[in-house]
């Protein structure tokens, strides 16, 4: 390599910046061998630095009143049909089913809760997508509820993303949804984006229009029982109070009506069938319990969706420029801080680092606060987090292998040493 390109600092400033993304490149490749053996790391695997903002800087909003949860609890489907009679007189603009009735159970069973659903003006039921097909990029399959349940209804998919894809058999933490899915040769909407049509058209057609694959959920708050922040933001009446009436029809006359499980009864801690971990969990970092139903997470994506309230996201394009221009930024910088103030460097460099890394976590968390953009700048913090020890190899290694002095000065050793023996 030509010895006056190293000399001009921009351009050895660039070429130690592409350096030390090889570096962070193969540093995520190597560590990626120890994940199944890093403990710290999986207990903080679904931590991120915008969960500080549910849990320390959100005030609690006000109570969604266009909206509310029925728990189903472990009732049989006579008194689940029963539930759904009760809350239909009193005229809601529309009802979901986050629930299954797969299989016939005999008309002692079945009969009463076919008639009510039939009954019921607007009805969104759950399915569930199976197989994706990674040749079509389409699911499959689609389970729903038995051909005695489906006349009036309009299925939708419940599948929650959880951690790759949407498969939830795990408990991970939920932060993302899909509007929509493929399903064969058509599209499927999720479950609370079609609750939301039926109530708000125009509201779903401004969330189609962002045409993002995945949407970050910006949550608002947890139903009565639960052991989050915000929990009491979502109105929900227990299996027994809609049994009994113990409600006002104002509650319900024009509302969202969200049918699920949500335990056995409110404030049930053991039972963690379709619950999830949220941003709100109490305990965001670690594992606690399990802190949000699914038919909540459902509510508190139609209440964004109705607030127009979204996450706003850097493309990874953007994340690559600016981590590379902050990168090549501190470059420059610690190139002349190696070469004029060498005894200095190691200090100089890890306290401007510290520095940079704090205010790069607090602007993530302050523009997630304020402006509900998640920056995602992991890549930026880690060219910041190897730039200055990166670089002591560059300029002490790498350029020296790349110089005729540099080689000279390796392979002269033996003989300077040799010399020094004979000569003593």
């Amino acid at each position: 390599m030509n010895r006056n390109i190293l000399q001009n600092r921009w351009i050895d400033s660039l070429l130690a910046t592409i350096f030390i993304f090889v570096v962070i490149r193969g540093l995520s490749s190597f560590l990626a061998i120890f994940e199944a053996i890093d403990v710290v790391g999986e207990a903080l695997d679904d931590v991120e630095f915008t969960d500080v903002v549910y849990s320390n800087l959100r005030e609690a909003p006000p109570a969604e009143d266009d909206i509310v949860l029925v728990n189903i609890g472990r009732l049989p489907r006579p008194a689940i049909a029963k539930q759904i009679e009760i809350i239909n007189k009193y005229k809601p603009k529309v009802v979901g089913l986050d629930t299954f009735f797969p299989y016939p159970k005999g008309p002692d069973q079945d009969t009463a809760l076919a008639r009510v659903l039939t009954e019921v003006e607007n009805l969104v039921m759950a399915s569930k997508m199976l197989n994706f097909n990674e040749e079509t990029a389409s699911f499959d399959s689609l389970r729903i509820s038995a051909p005695a349940f489906r006349f009036n209804a309009d299925f939708a998919f419940a599948n929650l993303i959880t951690s790759e894809g949407v498969q939830q058999e795990d408990v991970k933490t939920c932060r993302s949804f899909n509007p929509l899915l493929p399903i064969q040769d058509t599209t499927q909407m999720s479950i609370a984006v079609r609750i939301a049509y039926y109530y708000a058209p125009e509201k779903v057609e401004k969330l189609l229009a962002r045409n993002n694959e995945i949407e970050t959920i910006n949550y608002k708050g947890n139903s009565l029982g639960s052991l989050s922040n915000f929990a009491t933001t979502f109105f929900a009446l227990d299996w027994y109070d809609v049994l009994d009436e113990n409600f006002v029809p104002e509650m319900i006359e024009d509302k969202i009506v969200i049918f699920g499980f949500l335990g056995e009864q409110f404030g049930d801690r053991y039972n963690i069938e379709d619950k999830y971990y949220t941003p709100l969990n109490q305990k965001y970092a670690g594992r606690g319990e399990p802190d949000m139903y699914g038919a909540v997470i459902h509510a508190n994506i139609i209440s964004m969706i109705l607030d127009e309230d979204y996450v706003y996201k850097l493309d990874e394009s953007t994340q690559f420029i600016i981590a590379f221009i902050l990168c090549y930024l501190n470059v420059f910088l610690f190139m002349w801080v190696y070469y004029a103030l060498k005894n200095w460097y190691d200090g100089i460099t890890k306290v401007v680092q510290l520095l940079e890394l704090l205010l790069i976590i607090g602007v993530m968390i302050y523009s997630y606060h304020l402006f509900n953009w998640n920056l995602e700048l992991t890549l930026a913090m880690g060219t910041v987090a190897v730039v200055g020890d990166s670089l002591e190899v560059y300029n002490g290694v790498i350029k020296n292998m790349f110089t005729r002095e540099g080689r000279k000065e390796l392979f002269s050793v033996g003989k300077r040493n040799k010399d020094e023996i004979e000569i003593n």
